[in-house]
């Protein structure tokens, strides 16, 4: 076997690394050019001291804010080296994976629910499709509402509400140049350029990397830029664009299943846990994963006086992506046929898959006006606000779904591919306007009001690739929030809410599992009961604990006489009850951190099938508990070291609760150290990821079509990169 430098550029890295050389980025801005506003300013080091988040939508602080809220900042995520959602996840309890494999797109889970990719994100406040690869090279921070969101966003899943906020035009002109790699192999360039053309502030980023895996056949490559505009057309009048594109290459893995050991066709074994460096997608047929993404926003915002503000804010995405998979799925080669999971002896049926040019595009707009207003001797703050949503999936007329043969995983076979695409699409169409009020009152000096809502009009559609099963429907969902909160002392607040959420769902396009494949169903309303404290012992130290209990419906599979179930709208519930405690801040000049707890209790609580009421919901773990502490020495200027400390228990692999993944814990390290070379200041990073190098079962998240799948934890991966700013 050939031996791989670890630390070759790629043309493309190389080319970066030029510009980087380039003086016209480092070109200073004179004091007439530069901007007259702020945002977050960038750090080297995590300070950990947000106070505010957009998503929550009430314009308060943190500590005033009568919702659970996590702020995950860009100093932050560097320091913990995370790169992608499923690593940034990792520093709060409340947050989990599903799904989440290399190669592929990430979901995520709040509270135990899923999210929906195309409904629960949104980018600088405006709605986006997370069915695409996300790139953090150009993201702030990432904001999280935890709970239902109907009064934010109008139709999302229960669990939270996920804001990515993108870096902006700064005060001074900088240029940051960073070069990585990983132990892997891989390597990534990155530069992060801020400027002012005149009266316009310009950030630039713009990013390569090589992508190299523990997994055999798993390596690709990914290209970004960012654009960033800002600019004050008047005193009052802020304007402002972002424009991004971000396109990614790399073959995907696919999970693993259970074993059926004693061949009766019931998969109920969990594997052993040392198969995290094996890739079934490494057929000699196999095409990559691929996703290209375009995003472009603008906004204005006007003080229109002293009291009320108005923002409009456009953008349009559109992603474009090529899913390709050698899919393990199920085995046909015991005497009892098995599915979900794999045979006794490791054999699993291999399809090949294969969904090319896969379209989807959003527009939205978004109309606000916020301001105060005094009456019946009551201080308000209301916030009115208008939004609309445009969302099309356009897929080829027929993907390919086809049983090539089967292999072992232990003792891997090359089955042949076919890639003859024989399965019809479904396309879908959403169209939504929501209207929504706020208000904020201060009824004493120490209790507030909070009372809302969000109506939507909904207008949906799919149809199949050949015009067959074509559906509509229009829908009005109102989703109502209300809280009341109580500060005795300046540092403390108590809280309780109510609030309903609304969710929309889509049957799986499995034409051979589901008589209603693909089609879209009517939205269903969830419900939400918080209470909770918060206390800010110093200005820079947050901690917080919640309660809460969220009540969801599902849609369920209905038995036919056709032997294939109909799925339905509502036809399960689940009632998840939790508590969340968390702690955030600088203790000291010296020590930072970022302490969370959560503990859940998730069980459905109605289903078509009798059977499934009162059985934990899988993949949601009991508690779950996430330490990330960061230290300077003081002995020895510009050097610090940190660490990231995580567990969980209660995992639930099948519904009825016979297997379950074991508990399992996690340790990450990192170093820092600044200083200056050859007169520019910089930043030496060494992270280490899984550092004892223990091997486990990440998650087992159950697909809408009922397939469940296993992934390993990362194994011992070394991170390093330098950062010098010009």
């Amino acid at each position: 076997m050939a031996t791989r430098s670890h630390f070759k550029l790629s043309p493309s890295a190389a080319a970066l690394t030029l510009l980087f050389a380039a003086p016209g980025w480092t070109q200073t801005a004179s004091p007439s050019q530069r901007l007259d506003a702020v945002t977050v300013t960038g750090k080297a080091a995590p300070v950990l001291e947000a106070d505010r988040a957009d998503v929550g939508g009430l314009g308060l602080t943190l500590a005033k804010t009568p919702q659970s809220v996590t702020v995950l900042g860009a100093d932050l995520l560097a320091a913990t080296a995370s790169s992608s959602l499923s690593q940034a996840i990792k520093l709060d309890a409340s947050l989990a994976d599903s799904y989440n494999t290399t190669g592929y797109i990430e979901g995520l889970a709040v509270r135990g629910f899923l999210l929906d990719q195309s409904n629960n994100f949104l980018r600088n406040g405006l709605p986006v499709s997370n069915y695409a690869p996300i790139a953090l090279e150009n993201k702030e921070r990432i904001e999280v509402l935890k709970g239902v969101a109907g009064l934010q966003s109008g139709v999302s899943a229960p669990g939270g509400l996920v804001n990515f906020v993108t870096k902006t035009p700064q005060l001074d002109a900088f240029t940051n140049a960073s070069m990585g790699a990983d132990g892997n192999g891989g390597t990534k360039v990155h530069l992060d350029s801020n400027t002012a053309w005149g009266a316009v502030g310009v950030r630039v980023n713009l990013a390569a990397e090589d992508l190299h895996t523990r997994f055999d056949r798993a390596d690709g490559k990914r290209e970004f830029a960012s654009l960033a505009l800002f600019a004050m057309a008047s005193p009052a009048t802020k304007l402002s664009a972002d424009l991004e594109y971000h396109h990614k290459k790399q073959p995907s893995v696919p999970g693993l299943g259970l074993l059926d050991a004693n061949g009766d066709g019931v998969a109920d074994t969990l594997p052993a846990s040392n198969y995290s460096r094996l890739n079934l997608n490494n057929q000699n047929w196999s095409q990559p994963f691929e996703a290209f993404s375009a995003n472009a926003q603008f906004a204005i915002a006007h003080q229109v006086n002293a009291d009320w503000q108005a923002h409009l804010g456009l953008g349009t995405q559109r992603t474009v992506v090529h899913d390709r998979l050698a899919f393990p799925d199920g085995c046909s080669n015991a005497t009892n046929y098995v599915y979900p999971g794999l045979c006794a002896n490791g054999d699993v049926d291999i399809y090949d898959y294969r969904s090319e040019g896969e379209e989807r595009s959003t527009w939205a707009w978004d109309a606000k006006l916020q301001g105060k207003v005094a009456a019946l001797g009551v201080q308000h703050r209301i916030s009115l606000g208008l939004r609309g949503r445009n969302a099309r999936v356009d897929l080829a007329p027929k993907q390919a779904y086809n049983y090539v043969g089967s292999t072992n995983i232990d003792k891997p076979v090359a089955p042949p591919g076919d890639g003859t695409p024989l399965d019809l699409n479904t396309n879908s169409r959403e169209r939504s306007v929501d209207a929504s009020v706020a208000m904020v009152s201060d009824l004493t000096s120490s209790v507030q009001s909070f009372v809302g809502f969000r109506t939507s009009q909904l207008n949906r559609s799919s149809e199949r690739s050949d015009g067959s099963r074509a559906i509509a429907f229009d829908q009005t969902v109102t989703t109502p929030w209300a809280g009341l909160s109580w500060s005795p002392l300046a540092s403390t607040m108590l809280y309780a809410s109510w609030g309903q959420g609304a969710e929309l769902e889509a049957v799986p396009n499995r034409p051979t599992m589901f008589i209603n494949a693909g089609q879209v169903l009517p939205a269903l309303k969830s419900e939400q009961t918080e209470v909770g404290v918060k206390w800010q012992p110093s200005p820079r130290v947050l901690v917080s604990a919640a309660a809460f209990s969220i009540d969801k419906p599902y849609a369920d599979d209905q038995p036919t006489a056709s032997g294939m179930p109909l799925r339905v709208a509502g036809g399960k519930t689940a009632r998840h009850r939790g508590l969340e405690l968390a702690a955030v801040g600088q203790l000291d000049a010296q020590l930072s951190l970022q302490a969370s707890l959560t503990v859940i209790d998730a069980k459905y609580t109605a289903a078509i099938d009798p059977a499934l009421v009162g059985q934990w919901v899988t993949n949601v773990p009991k508690t779950k508990a996430s330490l990330f502490a960061d230290y300077k020495i003081a002995a020895v200027r510009g050097l610090s070291f940190n660490g990231l400390l995580t567990s969980d228990r209660g995992k639930n692999v099948t519904a009825d609760g016979s297997v379950a993944l074991p508990s399992a814990w996690q340790l990450d390290a990192g170093l820092r150290y600044q200083n200056r070379l050859i007169g520019k200041a910089t930043q030496w990073n060494l992270n280490v990821e899984n550092l004892t190098d223990r091997s486990y079962w990440r998650e087992a998240p159950t697909q809408y079509w009922g397939g469940i799948y296993l992934f390993p934890s990362t194994p011992r991966t070394v991170r390093g990169r330098v950062t010098v700013e010009f």
